[in-house]
């Protein structure tokens, strides 16, 4: 089990597993930086 939780870069939210997203890495002088997680759509975009 992945205990760690990934939150939307952009709207701040919890992305659960069956949620798609893709991974942001930031790499600086061909060294890993960081990473940070999206939504592929992001929730806030939509109105229901």
């Amino acid at each position: 089990m992945d205990q760690s939780k990934k939150s939307c870069l952009k709207c701040k939210k919890e992305i659960e597993e069956q949620d798609l997203h893709k991974i942001v890495i930031y790499v600086v002088q061909e060294k890993f930086t960081e990473h940070h997680y999206e939504h592929v759509e992001c929730p806030d975009k939509f109105t229901v």
